[in-house]
Protein backbone atom coordinates (compact mmCIF):
# COMPACT_ATOMS: atom_id res chain seq x y z
CA UNK A 1 0.00 0.00 0.00
CA UNK A 2 1.14 3.24 -0.81
CA UNK A 3 0.29 7.17 -1.39
CA UNK A 4 -0.67 7.12 -5.12
CA UNK A 5 -2.35 10.99 -5.23
CA UNK A 6 -2.21 13.86 -3.63
CA UNK A 7 -4.97 16.50 -4.34
CA UNK A 8 -4.53 20.30 -2.89
CA UNK A 9 -7.07 23.83 -2.39
CA UNK A 10 -5.76 26.80 -0.53
CA UNK A 11 -3.59 25.10 1.47
CA UNK A 12 -0.83 27.70 3.43
CA UNK A 13 1.69 28.35 -0.11
CA UNK A 14 -0.98 26.16 -2.14
CA UNK A 15 -4.07 27.47 -4.07
CA UNK A 16 -4.34 24.63 -5.90
CA UNK A 17 -2.53 21.29 -6.72
CA UNK A 18 -2.96 17.90 -7.97
CA UNK A 19 -0.04 15.40 -7.81
CA UNK A 20 0.74 11.74 -8.85
CA UNK A 21 3.34 10.41 -6.71
CA UNK A 22 5.68 7.95 -8.91
CA UNK A 23 4.14 4.79 -9.46
CA UNK A 24 5.99 1.36 -8.24
CA UNK A 25 8.21 -0.08 -10.44
CA UNK A 26 6.51 -3.09 -12.03
CA UNK A 27 9.71 -4.04 -13.90
CA UNK A 28 13.41 -4.21 -13.60
CA UNK A 29 15.68 -1.19 -14.17
CA UNK A 30 15.47 0.82 -17.01
CA UNK A 31 18.44 1.67 -19.33
CA UNK A 32 17.81 5.34 -17.25
CA UNK A 33 18.31 3.82 -14.01
CA UNK A 34 20.26 4.69 -11.30
CA UNK A 35 23.32 2.19 -9.71
CA UNK A 36 20.80 0.97 -7.44
CA UNK A 37 17.50 0.68 -9.91
CA UNK A 38 18.52 -2.80 -10.24
CA UNK A 39 16.35 -3.07 -6.90
CA UNK A 40 14.29 -1.22 -7.48
CA UNK A 41 10.71 -3.34 -6.54
CA UNK A 42 7.19 -3.34 -6.74
CA UNK A 43 6.86 -2.18 -3.41
CA UNK A 44 9.15 1.21 -3.87
CA UNK A 45 8.63 4.04 -5.06
CA UNK A 46 10.40 7.81 -4.75
CA UNK A 47 9.79 10.91 -5.75
CA UNK A 48 11.69 13.77 -5.86
CA UNK A 49 10.37 17.40 -6.53
CA UNK A 50 12.11 20.37 -7.81
CA UNK A 51 10.99 23.79 -7.95
CA UNK A 52 11.75 27.53 -7.00
CA UNK A 53 11.06 28.86 -3.66
CA UNK A 54 7.38 29.91 -2.62
CA UNK A 55 5.93 27.52 -5.10
CA UNK A 56 4.82 25.14 -2.99
CA UNK A 57 7.14 22.10 -1.65
CA UNK A 58 6.94 23.18 1.83
CA UNK A 59 3.60 23.74 2.21
CA UNK A 60 3.19 19.73 0.58
CA UNK A 61 5.27 18.14 2.70
CA UNK A 62 3.64 20.51 5.57
CA UNK A 63 0.48 18.82 4.49
CA UNK A 64 1.58 15.44 4.51
CA UNK A 65 3.61 15.80 8.17
CA UNK A 66 0.40 17.26 9.23
CA UNK A 67 -2.19 14.73 8.30
CA UNK A 68 -0.09 11.52 8.96
CA UNK A 69 2.51 12.27 11.60
CA UNK A 70 2.54 9.37 13.85
CA UNK A 71 0.53 10.94 16.40
CA UNK A 72 -2.34 9.14 18.72
CA UNK A 73 -4.48 12.63 17.83
CA UNK A 74 -6.19 13.15 14.35
CA UNK A 75 -4.84 16.79 13.06
CA UNK A 76 -7.06 19.36 13.17
CA UNK A 77 -6.58 22.59 10.78
CA UNK A 78 -5.32 25.81 12.28
CA UNK A 79 -6.10 29.42 10.68
CA UNK A 80 -2.76 29.79 9.30
CA UNK A 81 -3.54 26.79 7.15
CA UNK A 82 -5.84 28.56 5.03
CA UNK A 83 -4.30 29.87 1.61
CA UNK A 84 -4.03 33.36 0.92
CA UNK A 85 -2.28 35.33 -2.21
CA UNK A 86 1.15 36.52 -1.62
CA UNK A 87 1.26 39.90 0.32
CA UNK A 88 -2.80 40.05 0.24
CA UNK A 89 -3.74 38.39 3.90
CA UNK A 90 -7.07 40.33 3.95
CA UNK A 91 -7.87 37.72 0.60
CA UNK A 92 -7.46 34.81 2.90
CA UNK A 93 -9.37 31.48 1.69
CA UNK A 94 -12.50 30.41 3.87
CA UNK A 95 -12.35 26.50 3.04
CA UNK A 96 -9.27 24.38 1.94
CA UNK A 97 -9.29 20.74 1.28
CA UNK A 98 -7.28 17.86 0.75
CA UNK A 99 -7.45 14.13 -0.54
CA UNK A 100 -5.18 11.57 -0.20
CA UNK A 101 -5.41 8.69 -2.56
CA UNK A 102 -3.83 5.81 -1.37
CA UNK A 103 -3.33 2.14 -3.51
CA UNK A 104 -3.15 -1.09 -2.70
CA UNK A 105 1.11 -2.53 -4.38
CA UNK A 106 -0.52 -5.25 -6.30
CA UNK A 107 -4.23 -6.53 -7.20
CA UNK A 108 -5.54 -8.33 -3.77
CA UNK A 109 -3.28 -7.03 -1.49
CA UNK A 110 -5.94 -5.16 0.38
CA UNK A 111 -6.90 -8.55 1.59
CA UNK A 112 -4.42 -8.81 4.03
CA UNK A 113 -5.20 -9.06 7.69
CA UNK A 114 -2.65 -6.14 8.09
CA UNK A 115 -5.18 -4.61 6.29
CA UNK A 116 -8.70 -5.34 8.26
CA UNK A 117 -9.09 -2.30 10.17
CA UNK A 118 -9.60 -0.10 6.41
CA UNK A 119 -11.93 -2.72 4.95
CA UNK A 120 -14.98 -0.68 4.40
CA UNK A 121 -12.58 1.95 3.09
CA UNK A 122 -11.37 0.19 -0.11
CA UNK A 123 -12.74 0.71 -3.72
CA UNK A 124 -12.90 -0.78 -6.14
CA UNK A 125 -11.30 0.53 -9.53
CA UNK A 126 -11.09 -0.01 -13.35
CA UNK A 127 -8.03 -0.96 -13.05
CA UNK A 128 -8.91 -3.86 -10.69
CA UNK A 129 -6.69 -2.37 -7.85
CA UNK A 130 -8.53 -1.17 -4.95
CA UNK A 131 -8.02 2.41 -3.77
CA UNK A 132 -9.00 4.36 -0.54
CA UNK A 133 -9.97 7.87 -1.08
CA UNK A 134 -9.20 9.77 2.48
CA UNK A 135 -10.54 13.43 2.24
CA UNK A 136 -9.85 16.14 4.77
CA UNK A 137 -11.73 19.54 4.88
CA UNK A 138 -11.16 22.82 6.94
CA UNK A 139 -13.71 25.89 7.49
CA UNK A 140 -12.56 29.30 8.49
CA UNK A 141 -15.29 31.42 10.27
CA UNK A 142 -15.10 34.45 10.36
CA UNK A 143 -14.81 34.98 14.07
CA UNK A 144 -11.27 32.55 13.45
CA UNK A 145 -12.34 29.34 14.64
CA UNK A 146 -11.60 26.65 12.52
CA UNK A 147 -13.86 22.86 11.68
CA UNK A 148 -11.90 20.27 10.50
CA UNK A 149 -13.93 17.33 8.78
CA UNK A 150 -12.89 13.79 7.47
CA UNK A 151 -14.54 11.65 5.01
CA UNK A 152 -13.51 8.53 3.03
CA UNK A 153 -14.91 8.54 -0.52
CA UNK A 154 -16.07 6.83 -3.51
CA UNK A 155 -14.21 6.50 -6.87
CA UNK A 156 -16.75 9.40 -8.60
CA UNK A 157 -16.26 11.73 -5.45
CA UNK A 158 -19.17 10.97 -2.73
CA UNK A 159 -19.20 9.93 0.65
CA UNK A 160 -18.93 6.51 1.84
CA UNK A 161 -21.80 5.82 4.09
CA UNK A 162 -19.75 4.46 7.43
CA UNK A 163 -21.45 5.19 11.18
CA UNK A 164 -17.60 6.44 12.28
CA UNK A 165 -14.69 8.40 10.50
CA UNK A 166 -11.70 9.03 13.52
CA UNK A 167 -10.86 5.09 14.11
CA UNK A 168 -10.76 4.60 10.42
CA UNK A 169 -9.07 7.73 9.70
CA UNK A 170 -6.02 6.61 13.09
CA UNK A 171 -6.00 3.30 11.30
CA UNK A 172 -4.91 4.81 8.34
CA UNK A 173 -2.05 6.80 9.88
CA UNK A 174 -1.08 4.43 12.27
CA UNK A 175 -0.34 2.03 9.08
CA UNK A 176 0.95 5.26 6.68
CA UNK A 177 3.00 7.39 8.92
CA UNK A 178 5.14 9.65 8.04
CA UNK A 179 8.35 10.42 8.90
CA UNK A 180 10.31 13.64 7.51
CA UNK A 181 14.43 14.34 7.85
CA UNK A 182 15.38 17.32 7.81
CA UNK A 183 19.20 17.53 9.05
CA UNK A 184 21.06 16.93 5.37
CA UNK A 185 23.70 15.23 7.27
CA UNK A 186 21.21 12.69 8.62
CA UNK A 187 22.67 13.81 11.86
CA UNK A 188 20.22 15.42 14.31
CA UNK A 189 20.85 16.58 18.13
CA UNK A 190 18.93 14.32 20.33
CA UNK A 191 16.57 15.32 22.31
CA UNK A 192 16.42 15.36 26.00
CA UNK A 193 15.03 11.59 26.63
CA UNK A 194 17.09 8.60 25.12
CA UNK A 195 15.91 5.93 22.01
CA UNK A 196 14.57 3.71 24.46
CA UNK A 197 11.14 4.14 24.66
CA UNK A 198 10.57 4.89 21.51
CA UNK A 199 11.56 1.09 21.01
CA UNK A 200 9.80 -2.62 22.11
CA UNK A 201 10.80 -3.45 25.42
CA UNK A 202 12.88 -6.16 23.47
CA UNK A 203 14.62 -3.85 22.20
CA UNK A 204 15.67 -1.55 24.51
CA UNK A 205 19.83 -2.48 25.00
CA UNK A 206 20.12 -1.92 21.11
CA UNK A 207 18.22 1.26 21.31
CA UNK A 208 20.55 2.45 24.27
CA UNK A 209 23.62 1.88 22.46
CA UNK A 210 22.31 3.68 19.67
CA UNK A 211 21.79 6.31 21.64
CA UNK A 212 25.21 6.56 23.15
CA UNK A 213 26.72 5.65 19.56
CA UNK A 214 24.57 8.87 18.36
CA UNK A 215 25.91 11.36 20.86
CA UNK A 216 29.03 10.86 20.29
CA UNK A 217 28.18 10.80 16.18
CA UNK A 218 26.85 14.46 16.78
CA UNK A 219 29.22 15.79 19.19
CA UNK A 220 32.43 14.46 17.78
CA UNK A 221 32.16 11.70 14.79
CA UNK A 222 36.42 11.36 14.31
CA UNK A 223 36.72 10.18 18.09
CA UNK A 224 34.51 7.17 17.90
CA UNK A 225 37.04 3.97 17.68
CA UNK A 226 36.39 1.51 14.82
CA UNK A 227 35.22 -0.97 17.47
CA UNK A 228 32.78 1.66 18.99
CA UNK A 229 31.27 1.51 15.25
CA UNK A 230 31.59 -2.55 14.80
CA UNK A 231 29.31 -2.25 17.92
CA UNK A 232 26.95 0.36 16.66
CA UNK A 233 26.39 -1.15 13.18
CA UNK A 234 26.28 -4.55 15.18
CA UNK A 235 22.97 -3.13 17.19
CA UNK A 236 21.49 -1.66 13.71
CA UNK A 237 21.74 -4.59 11.70
CA UNK A 238 19.45 -6.32 14.65
CA UNK A 239 16.97 -3.79 14.25
CA UNK A 240 17.41 -4.01 10.69
CA UNK A 241 16.87 -7.09 10.41
CA UNK A 242 14.31 -7.41 12.59
CA UNK A 243 12.39 -4.45 10.56
CA UNK A 244 13.27 -6.65 7.38
CA UNK A 245 11.78 -9.83 8.77
CA UNK A 246 8.53 -7.78 9.20
CA UNK A 247 8.50 -6.05 5.37
CA UNK A 248 9.21 -9.96 4.24
CA UNK A 249 6.43 -11.31 6.52
CA UNK A 250 3.55 -12.63 4.63
CA UNK A 251 0.23 -11.72 6.23
CA UNK A 252 -1.76 -12.56 2.93
CA UNK A 253 -4.58 -14.27 2.75
CA UNK A 254 -3.76 -18.40 2.00
CA UNK A 255 -4.11 -18.16 -1.69
CA UNK A 256 -1.94 -15.05 -1.84
CA UNK A 257 0.90 -15.97 0.10
CA UNK A 258 3.02 -18.22 -2.31
CA UNK A 259 2.55 -15.44 -4.93
CA UNK A 260 4.21 -12.65 -2.82
CA UNK A 261 5.72 -13.89 0.66
CA UNK A 262 8.74 -15.27 -0.70
CA UNK A 263 9.12 -12.29 -3.03
CA UNK A 264 8.51 -9.76 -0.60
CA UNK A 265 10.91 -11.40 1.57
CA UNK A 266 13.64 -12.08 -0.73
CA UNK A 267 13.42 -8.30 -1.56
CA UNK A 268 13.72 -7.19 2.21
CA UNK A 269 16.62 -9.06 2.63
CA UNK A 270 18.47 -8.71 -0.51
CA UNK A 271 18.17 -5.06 0.76
CA UNK A 272 19.46 -5.86 4.14
CA UNK A 273 22.43 -7.46 2.39
CA UNK A 274 22.78 -4.78 -0.06
CA UNK A 275 23.27 -2.24 3.32
CA UNK A 276 25.89 -5.08 4.68
CA UNK A 277 28.31 -4.97 2.18
CA UNK A 278 28.42 -1.76 1.69
CA UNK A 279 29.60 -0.85 4.72
CA UNK A 280 31.73 -4.08 4.53
CA UNK A 281 34.04 -2.71 1.78
CA UNK A 282 37.45 -1.16 2.24
CA UNK A 283 37.51 2.40 3.19
CA UNK A 284 33.84 2.96 4.22
CA UNK A 285 34.30 4.54 7.75
CA UNK A 286 32.35 7.15 6.39
CA UNK A 287 29.76 5.47 4.62
CA UNK A 288 29.14 3.71 8.35
CA UNK A 289 29.48 6.69 10.21
CA UNK A 290 26.61 8.52 7.92
CA UNK A 291 24.55 5.29 7.80
CA UNK A 292 24.42 5.01 11.94
CA UNK A 293 23.95 8.87 11.81
CA UNK A 294 20.57 8.03 9.06
CA UNK A 295 19.25 4.99 11.04
CA UNK A 296 19.47 7.12 14.32
CA UNK A 297 17.79 10.05 12.58
CA UNK A 298 14.76 7.59 11.45
CA UNK A 299 14.32 6.26 14.94
CA UNK A 300 14.37 9.94 15.89
CA UNK A 301 11.69 11.30 13.11
CA UNK A 302 9.09 9.51 14.85
CA UNK A 303 9.15 10.83 17.82
CA UNK A 304 8.20 8.66 21.47
CA UNK A 305 5.20 6.73 19.37
CA UNK A 306 5.99 3.44 18.65
CA UNK A 307 5.61 2.56 15.30
CA UNK A 308 2.90 -0.40 14.62
CA UNK A 309 4.45 -3.74 13.55
CA UNK A 310 2.30 -3.20 10.38
CA UNK A 311 2.99 0.64 9.56
CA UNK A 312 4.95 1.25 5.87
CA UNK A 313 6.21 5.00 7.18
CA UNK A 314 6.54 7.31 3.89
CA UNK A 315 9.63 9.39 4.22
CA UNK A 316 9.85 13.37 3.42
CA UNK A 317 13.57 13.91 2.83
CA UNK A 318 14.10 17.62 2.46
CA UNK A 319 16.85 19.34 0.54
CA UNK A 320 19.75 16.18 1.54
CA UNK A 321 22.42 17.72 -0.63
CA UNK A 322 22.64 21.05 2.08
CA UNK A 323 26.53 20.80 3.76
CA UNK A 324 27.32 17.84 2.18
CA UNK A 325 30.27 16.96 -0.45
CA UNK A 326 29.08 15.15 -3.65
CA UNK A 327 30.62 12.37 -3.24
CA UNK A 328 28.70 11.50 0.16
CA UNK A 329 25.67 13.02 -1.34
CA UNK A 330 26.04 10.13 -3.78
CA UNK A 331 26.95 7.54 -0.84
CA UNK A 332 24.01 8.60 1.35
CA UNK A 333 21.36 8.51 -1.92
CA UNK A 334 22.34 5.15 -2.42
CA UNK A 335 22.34 4.07 1.68
CA UNK A 336 18.88 5.67 1.22
CA UNK A 337 17.72 3.57 -1.94
CA UNK A 338 18.17 0.34 -0.21
CA UNK A 339 15.36 1.09 2.42
CA UNK A 340 11.74 -0.49 1.56
CA UNK A 341 10.00 2.93 2.11
CA UNK A 342 7.88 5.19 0.14
CA UNK A 343 10.04 8.33 -0.10
CA UNK A 344 9.23 12.25 -1.39
CA UNK A 345 12.73 14.16 -1.38
CA UNK A 346 13.15 18.09 -2.39
CA UNK A 347 16.29 19.13 -3.66
CA UNK A 348 17.91 21.61 -5.66
CA UNK A 349 21.23 20.12 -6.32
CA UNK A 350 22.04 18.93 -10.03
CA UNK A 351 24.47 16.17 -8.53
CA UNK A 352 21.50 14.70 -6.72
CA UNK A 353 19.08 15.07 -9.69
CA UNK A 354 22.11 12.69 -12.22
CA UNK A 355 21.48 10.21 -9.27
CA UNK A 356 17.70 9.94 -10.33
CA UNK A 357 16.27 8.56 -13.16
CA UNK A 358 14.21 11.27 -14.90
CA UNK A 359 11.18 9.04 -14.30
CA UNK A 360 11.27 9.89 -10.76
CA UNK A 361 11.52 13.70 -10.88
CA UNK A 362 8.76 16.03 -10.60
CA UNK A 363 8.75 19.76 -11.19
CA UNK A 364 6.37 21.85 -9.23
CA UNK A 365 5.65 25.23 -11.06
CA UNK A 366 3.91 28.28 -9.82
CA UNK A 367 1.31 29.25 -12.08
CA UNK A 368 -1.68 31.63 -12.23
CA UNK A 369 -4.53 29.42 -10.27
CA UNK A 370 -2.74 26.67 -9.77
CA UNK A 371 0.54 24.87 -8.46
CA UNK A 372 1.50 22.83 -11.81
CA UNK A 373 3.22 19.58 -11.21
CA UNK A 374 5.05 18.09 -14.03
CA UNK A 375 6.28 14.85 -14.56
CA UNK A 376 6.58 11.74 -17.22
CA UNK A 377 5.90 8.98 -15.22
CA UNK A 378 7.42 5.78 -15.46
CA UNK A 379 5.74 5.32 -19.36
CA UNK A 380 6.92 9.04 -20.65
CA UNK A 381 9.23 8.38 -22.67
CA UNK A 382 10.40 5.56 -25.31
CA UNK A 383 13.45 3.70 -23.88
CA UNK A 384 15.42 5.09 -26.97
CA UNK A 385 14.30 8.74 -25.76
CA UNK A 386 15.16 7.99 -22.33
CA UNK A 387 18.50 7.13 -23.01
CA UNK A 388 19.44 10.15 -25.13
CA UNK A 389 18.01 12.27 -22.29
CA UNK A 390 19.68 10.47 -19.13
CA UNK A 391 22.86 11.33 -21.03
CA UNK A 392 22.47 14.65 -22.66
CA UNK A 393 20.18 16.05 -19.81
CA UNK A 394 20.38 14.26 -16.41
CA UNK A 395 24.38 12.93 -16.63
CA UNK A 396 25.89 15.75 -18.37
CA UNK A 397 23.39 18.95 -17.61
CA UNK A 398 21.29 18.34 -14.70
CA UNK A 399 21.04 21.68 -13.58
CA UNK A 400 19.25 22.50 -16.64
CA UNK A 401 16.00 20.86 -15.47
CA UNK A 402 16.05 23.69 -13.16
CA UNK A 403 15.89 26.21 -16.03
CA UNK A 404 12.73 27.97 -16.62
CA UNK A 405 13.08 27.72 -20.51
CA UNK A 406 15.66 25.85 -22.53
CA UNK A 407 16.96 27.98 -25.61
CA UNK A 408 17.56 24.92 -27.81
CA UNK A 409 20.79 25.73 -30.39
CA UNK A 410 22.51 23.29 -33.16
CA UNK A 411 25.87 23.84 -31.53
CA UNK A 412 28.61 24.31 -29.19
CA UNK A 413 29.38 27.71 -30.97
CA UNK A 414 25.89 28.88 -29.99
CA UNK A 415 26.33 28.23 -26.10
CA UNK A 416 29.62 29.84 -26.07
CA UNK A 417 28.15 33.16 -28.15
CA UNK A 418 24.71 33.08 -27.21
CA UNK A 419 25.22 33.58 -23.14
CA UNK A 420 27.90 36.46 -23.73
CA UNK A 421 25.55 37.77 -26.20
CA UNK A 422 22.38 38.66 -23.86
CA UNK A 423 24.24 39.62 -20.98
CA UNK A 424 25.55 42.39 -23.19
CA UNK A 425 21.76 43.29 -23.88
CA UNK A 426 20.90 43.14 -20.57
CA UNK A 427 19.34 39.56 -20.04
CA UNK A 428 21.32 37.69 -17.60
CA UNK A 429 20.67 33.87 -18.52
CA UNK A 430 21.44 31.96 -15.07
CA UNK A 431 19.36 34.48 -13.36
CA UNK A 432 16.52 34.37 -15.73
CA UNK A 433 16.47 30.82 -15.59
CA UNK A 434 17.68 30.55 -19.22
CA UNK A 435 19.61 27.39 -20.37
CA UNK A 436 21.62 27.10 -23.77
CA UNK A 437 21.35 23.67 -24.78
CA UNK A 438 22.86 22.09 -27.71
CA UNK A 439 20.71 19.37 -29.15
CA UNK A 440 22.42 18.25 -32.22
CA UNK A 441 23.83 15.08 -30.60
CA UNK A 442 20.59 14.39 -28.44
CA UNK A 443 18.29 15.12 -30.83
CA UNK A 444 15.79 17.60 -31.21
CA UNK A 445 12.26 15.52 -30.93
CA UNK A 446 12.94 13.66 -27.18
CA UNK A 447 14.45 17.19 -25.86
CA UNK A 448 11.38 18.96 -27.30
CA UNK A 449 8.82 15.94 -26.15
CA UNK A 450 10.78 15.82 -22.30
CA UNK A 451 10.58 20.08 -22.02
CA UNK A 452 6.52 19.67 -22.75
CA UNK A 453 5.94 17.17 -20.25
CA UNK A 454 8.26 18.56 -17.49
CA UNK A 455 6.65 22.10 -17.89
CA UNK A 456 9.69 23.68 -19.67
CA UNK A 457 9.57 26.47 -21.72
CA UNK A 458 11.47 26.58 -25.13
CA UNK A 459 12.94 27.97 -28.41
CA UNK A 460 14.71 26.65 -31.19
CA UNK A 461 17.34 28.63 -33.23
CA UNK A 462 18.22 26.73 -36.11
CA UNK A 463 20.27 27.26 -39.31
CA UNK A 464 19.56 28.43 -42.66
CA UNK A 465 20.63 25.06 -44.77
CA UNK A 466 18.56 21.68 -45.28
CA UNK A 467 19.12 20.77 -41.78
CA UNK A 468 18.18 23.86 -40.10
CA UNK A 469 14.88 23.71 -41.91
CA UNK A 470 14.13 19.82 -41.06
CA UNK A 471 14.62 21.26 -37.55
CA UNK A 472 12.24 23.84 -38.10
CA UNK A 473 9.81 21.69 -39.33
CA UNK A 474 10.23 19.52 -36.43
CA UNK A 475 9.88 22.75 -34.17
CA UNK A 476 6.78 24.01 -36.64
CA UNK A 477 4.86 20.05 -35.93
CA UNK A 478 4.97 21.52 -31.98
CA UNK A 479 3.60 24.17 -32.24
CA UNK A 480 -0.48 24.16 -32.09
CA UNK A 481 -1.20 27.85 -32.82
CA UNK A 482 1.59 28.36 -35.66
CA UNK A 483 0.41 32.14 -36.64
CA UNK A 484 0.42 33.28 -32.68
CA UNK A 485 3.21 30.74 -31.27
CA UNK A 486 6.05 29.90 -33.53
CA UNK A 487 7.41 33.27 -33.53
CA UNK A 488 7.95 32.41 -29.66
CA UNK A 489 9.28 29.10 -30.57
CA UNK A 490 11.21 29.88 -33.65
CA UNK A 491 14.30 31.92 -34.70
CA UNK A 492 15.72 30.57 -37.93
CA UNK A 493 19.14 32.10 -39.42
CA UNK A 494 18.62 33.82 -42.99
CA UNK A 495 22.00 32.04 -43.56
CA UNK A 496 23.41 28.88 -43.59
CA UNK A 497 25.27 28.63 -40.19
CA UNK A 498 25.59 30.71 -37.68
CA UNK A 499 29.46 32.04 -38.73
CA UNK A 500 28.40 33.11 -41.91
CA UNK A 501 25.41 35.03 -40.15
CA UNK A 502 27.81 36.88 -38.10
CA UNK A 503 30.69 37.62 -41.16
CA UNK A 504 26.85 38.97 -42.89
CA UNK A 505 25.98 40.89 -39.66
CA UNK A 506 29.05 43.18 -39.14
CA UNK A 507 31.78 40.79 -37.98
CA UNK A 508 33.63 40.03 -41.16
CA UNK A 509 37.32 41.27 -39.60
CA UNK A 510 36.67 38.81 -37.34
CA UNK A 511 37.04 36.25 -38.97
CA UNK A 512 39.50 37.78 -42.09
CA UNK A 513 42.36 38.52 -38.63
CA UNK A 514 41.61 34.80 -37.67
CA UNK A 515 42.25 33.52 -40.96
CA UNK A 516 45.13 35.53 -41.79
CA UNK A 517 44.03 36.59 -45.22
CA UNK A 518 44.81 40.26 -45.49
CA UNK A 519 41.74 42.77 -46.67
CA UNK A 520 42.81 43.96 -50.03
CA UNK A 521 43.01 39.72 -51.17
CA UNK A 522 39.17 39.16 -52.71
CA UNK A 523 38.36 35.62 -51.10
CA UNK A 524 35.06 34.38 -51.03
CA UNK A 525 33.39 34.77 -47.64
CA UNK A 526 33.00 31.22 -47.15
CA UNK A 527 36.66 30.34 -47.78
CA UNK A 528 37.54 33.06 -45.25
CA UNK A 529 35.01 31.53 -43.00
CA UNK A 530 36.58 28.07 -43.33
CA UNK A 531 40.06 29.33 -42.93
CA UNK A 532 39.48 30.98 -39.77
CA UNK A 533 37.89 28.08 -38.76
CA UNK A 534 40.85 25.83 -39.52
CA UNK A 535 43.03 27.97 -37.86
CA UNK A 536 41.34 28.79 -35.20
CA UNK A 537 37.78 26.61 -33.61
CA UNK A 538 34.84 27.67 -33.48
CA UNK A 539 34.61 28.53 -29.99
CA UNK A 540 37.23 30.46 -30.21
CA UNK A 541 36.01 32.50 -32.95
CA UNK A 542 32.64 32.66 -30.66
CA UNK A 543 34.62 34.24 -27.65
CA UNK A 544 36.43 36.52 -30.12
CA UNK A 545 32.75 37.79 -31.55
CA UNK A 546 31.41 38.27 -28.41
CA UNK A 547 34.50 40.44 -26.99
CA UNK A 548 34.64 42.74 -30.24
CA UNK A 549 30.52 43.05 -29.49
CA UNK A 550 31.40 44.19 -26.21
CA UNK A 551 33.63 46.80 -27.15
CA UNK A 552 31.34 47.78 -30.28
CA UNK A 553 28.27 48.15 -28.20
CA UNK A 554 25.03 46.32 -28.18
CA UNK A 555 24.03 48.11 -31.25
CA UNK A 556 26.57 45.84 -33.08
CA UNK A 557 24.79 42.85 -31.80
CA UNK A 558 22.25 41.60 -35.00
CA UNK A 559 18.66 42.69 -34.15
CA UNK A 560 17.63 39.08 -35.15
CA UNK A 561 19.52 37.63 -32.23
CA UNK A 562 18.17 40.63 -29.87
CA UNK A 563 14.86 39.94 -30.96
CA UNK A 564 15.11 36.29 -29.85
CA UNK A 565 16.65 37.19 -26.37
CA UNK A 566 13.56 39.50 -25.53
CA UNK A 567 11.09 36.49 -26.68
CA UNK A 568 13.21 33.58 -24.80
CA UNK A 569 13.40 36.24 -21.47
CA UNK A 570 9.75 36.57 -22.07
CA UNK A 571 8.84 33.14 -21.62
CA UNK A 572 10.98 32.19 -18.87
CA UNK A 573 9.30 35.56 -16.90
CA UNK A 574 6.37 33.43 -17.77
CA UNK A 575 7.08 30.86 -15.48
CA UNK A 576 8.56 33.16 -12.61
CA UNK A 577 4.76 34.57 -11.66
Amino acid sequence: MYLEHIDIVGFRGINRLSLTLTQPAQRGASITGSAHQGQTESFLTNTVLIGENAWGKSSLLDALTLLLAPDPKLYCFKEEDFYFPAGEKESKSQYLHIVLTFCENQAGHHMSPRFNALSPLWVKCPDRLNRIYYRLEGELDDDGSVMTLRSFLSSNGQPLNLTTIDPLAQALVRLNPVLRLRDARFIRRLRSETLAPRLSANNEQLAHQLDELTRGLVHNPQSLTNSELRSGLSAMQQLLEHYFAEQGTSNSAPWQQKRHGRAESRRAWRSLDNINRMIAEPNSRSMRVMLLGMFSTLLQAKGSVVLHPDARPLLLIEDPETRLHPIMLSVAWGLLDQLPLQRITTTNSGDLLSLVPVEQICRLVRESSRVAAYAIGPEGLSMEDSRRIAFHIRFNRPSSLFARCWLLVEGETEVWLLNQLARQCGYHFESEGIKVIEFAQCGLKPLLRFARQMGIEWHVLVDGDEAGRKYAATVTANVENHDDNLRYRLTSLPTQDIEYFLYREGFEDVYRKHSAIPENVPMSPRRIIDKAIHRSSKPDLAIDVAQSASLRGTSSIPPLLRQMFSRVAWLARGRAD
